[in-house]
């Protein structure tokens, strides 16, 4: 937690209203990765996320 109290402490722009539209976006961002890979971490422990077609989307868009 001390990315995001960095944060919020550094100036990101020099209007203040994009200054808080940025912080909020960057810890809306970091919250979202955060959750996804435990949820992603979870899945592969506990066995719920079957991987063993999984592409992740890279061999979908090369045509194969």
């Amino acid at each position: 937690m001390n990315i995001v109290a960095h944060i919020w402490k550094d100036q990101l722009h020099d209007n203040i209203i994009w200054d808080y539209i940025l912080k909020i976006w960057i810890t809306g961002l970091m919250g979202m990765f955060v959750l996804g890979f435990c949820l992603l971490m979870y899945g592969f422990i506990s066995g719920e996320a079957d991987i063993e077609n999984a592409t992740f989307g890279v061999f979908d868009t090369l045509g194969y």
